[in-house]
């Protein structure tokens, strides 16, 4: 595992003994010692915003085999990175190189480079063909078909993939003869050689390789393809005229064997440096790309170059190796990118894709570290995954380049980034000694048909049987040979009678195996009903808890309130103390005041009372004068 920094650019690569290589030149990210780098969360990100609540760290720290500084150049990092995978590529075994990262990470100048500087793609393709050297087949008429078999071509269609090639290569030159003319000599899209000075580099090991080759020819077949939208589209055919026409979109195809591969994509056989240079111009010219927020020219789609090396004795195949670089679209925030419509619609598949890949990893992690539980990889759910499914199941070396970018504004992308290489850092990838692609690949005629019985020949199969094997296999054909008749036919009752009982035995063998996996399956299913009938209890107590305290806020709130208005109230009726008394004063006088009134209430009554008497007595009077009157 192995660190690298870069003033341009920042990856992190790693393979199947996970090594890495990053560049990051920011104040965020300080490189420790030779093995450890820390990541510090900037002020403002969500990492730092959810630490400062306790959610979190804000330091994170990650460790790899070797630490390199800026000085990195691309040179050193094919030296110290990708030159073991290239070796064992042209020493018959396949390899994949991904290319991962944020948007804007430069993960396309990783894997192109510039005129320059190139990048790792023009340096595998020129160690290849220094490693052919002069032992380059010159016929077109081998050609890969599917994922590991080759076709014999007839005339006619050797003459088609020469004119689709001159096709290719004219309309490059089209494109750069008026930048020419203009003075646009320049221009990185018209340099169409990348001269092999300009790579130079220790070729003692390709020399070693080459004489081993002996007197074996080589043919190298290049296909440039990309994955937009889900959908596969082929970077090597001619552009439409009219733009209201979509490209044709191709479909990933099983050959039988497990093996995935894009029917009908174009390869081209290529000879030189300058016809690969060609064919990458022409097939970044047709890729997907689009300006955001965060990048001029964003790459919508997955990008993958495919390389195929032939070796070829006489007419016969001997071995075919395969070299994939994948660069990667990057994973992005659509309200970072401020993406909306057709360019919402291709982040949200790249991040699916990406996604999945994600899945692919942590499934083959999980799978490794808990071997009594194997859980489902779902390699079938992305064209991407799919593709490669072969080269993640031990078929071929897997590497990977992680590419940041060192803007702090993206600190949290930065950082899942990280996270996801320290996951795929613990997956181990299983290589057999014996590779099937070791063997002799199936040669198919014009017509797709094999050319001889089987997929692989039986001289290539009996190479794969030990001596032991051979031998009792041929004293069983010596033995039978001798034998007689009614011996044979007793040998056949008894073999019958074996062969029965063997499947009773296995009928016996699938029906336990069904049972332990149904057993397993169901308490699988228990453990999980158990765990969520747990959960839900704990949410159920949680938001108890949380009914609880706002029942308790609530409560204090009130008596709270109750307590201001009651204070508010007791202000308005106060009165002075002077005022109090006064006021008790008043009441205390009012019993003698209503005692003299009842007093005079009594004298005036009896008054009146006397009154009425004297009235009675002057009625009598004047009766009486009256009386005498008369």
């Amino acid at each position: 595992m192995h660190l690298t920094t870069h003033d341009a650019h920042k990856s992190y690569y790693f393979d199947v003994d996970l090594n890495f290589y990053l560049f990051f030149p920011q104040d965020c990210v300080v490189i420790e010692n030779s093995q450890t780098v820390t990541l510090n969360a900037p002020k403002g990100s969500a990492t730092m915003k959810s630490s400062e609540k306790g959610i979190g760290m804000s330091l994170h720290k990650f460790s790899f085999s070797q630490i390199f500084g800026p000085e990195m150049t691309q040179l050193e990092l094919f030296e110290d990175t990708v030159k073991s995978q290239m070796c064992d590529f042209l020493e018959g075994k396949n390899a994949l190189i991904f290319s991962y990262g944020v948007t804007n990470a430069g993960k396309t100048y990783t894997i192109q480079g510039t005129p320059k500087e190139p990048g790792i793609l023009p340096r595998v393709l020129d160690a290849t063909f220094h490693y052919i050297g002069s032992h380059v087949y010159e016929g077109m008429d081998l050609k890969p078909y599917h994922r590991n078999d080759a076709q014999h071509l007839d005339p006619d269609q050797v003459k088609q993939e020469r004119s689709a090639k001159a096709a290719i290569f004219a309309s490059v030159k089209e494109e750069c003869d008026p930048l020419r003319a203009s003075g646009g000599l320049g221009s990185p899209s018209c340099s169409t050689t990348i001269l092999s000075s300009s790579l130079f580099y220790d070729q003692t090991v390709l020399a070693s390789n080459l004489n081993e080759a002996g007197s074996s020819q080589f043919a190298l077949w290049v296909a440039f393809f990309e994955i937009y939208n889900e959908l596969v589209y082929d970077l090597l055919q001619p552009s439409l005229c009219s733009k209201s026409k979509k490209r044709a979109a191709l479909r990933v195809c099983d050959d039988g064997a497990g093996n995935a591969y894009v029917k009908d994509l174009r390869w081209i056989n290529i000879q030189t440096m300058g016809d690969a240079s060609k064919l990458l111009q022409f097939g970044n010219r047709n890729r997907s790309a689009a300006a955001t927020k965060m990048n001029q020219s964003s790459s919508r789609s997955h990008s993958i170059f495919t390389m195929k090396l032939l070796k070829i004795d006489g007419s016969t195949v001997k071995r075919i190796s395969e070299f994939s670089l994948c660069d990667l679209a990057g994973s992005e925030r659509c309200n970072k990118t401020k993406t909306f419509g057709e360019r919402l619609k291709e982040a949200a598949n790249i991040n699916n894709s990406l996604l999945t890949l994600g899945k692919c990893i942590t499934a083959l992690r999980n799978n490794q570290t808990d071997r009594m539980k194997s859980s489902y990889i779902p390699f079938r759910e992305s064209k991407l995954t799919k593709l490669f499914q072969a080269v993640f199941c031990g078929k071929g070396s897997a590497s990977m380049i992680v590419n940041i970018n060192q803007c702090a504004s993206t600190y949290d992308e930065t950082l899942h980034v990280m996270k996801f290489s320290a996951v795929a850092k613990q997956v181990v990838q299983v290589i057999p000694d014996k590779p099937l692609e070791a063997l002799a690949p199936c040669l198919v005629g014009h017509d797709g048909k094999p050319l001889r019985n089987g997929v692989v020949g039986s001289q290539a199969l009996e190479s794969y049987l030990s001596e032991e094997e051979q031998l009792d296999d041929e004293e069983d054909e010596a033995d039978m040979s001798l034998l007689p008749q009614n011996e044979l036919v007793n040998m056949i009752e008894s073999l019958r009678t074996k062969f029965l009982a063997e499947r009773r035995r296995h009928l016996v063998q699938e029906m336990e195996i069904r049972k332990e996996m149904g057993d397993a399956m169901l308490q699988q299913l228990m453990e999980s009903e158990e765990l969520r009938t747990r959960q839900v209890e704990e949410l159920k107590e949680s938001y108890q808890v949380k009914l609880e305290n706002t029942f308790e806020m609530y409560k204090d709130a009130f008596k709270e309130h109750a307590y201001q208005s009651a204070m508010n109230n007791l202000e308005d009726d106060y009165v002075p103390l002077d005022e109090f008394i006064a006021e008790q004063e008043k009441v205390e006088v009012c019993p003698v005041i209503k005692k003299r009134l009842m007093e005079v209430s009594e004298t005036l009554q009896k008054i009146r009372d006397g009154f009425l008497e004297k009235s009675a007595d002057l009625e009598v009077l004047q009766r009486r004068c009256d009386d005498q009157v008369r």
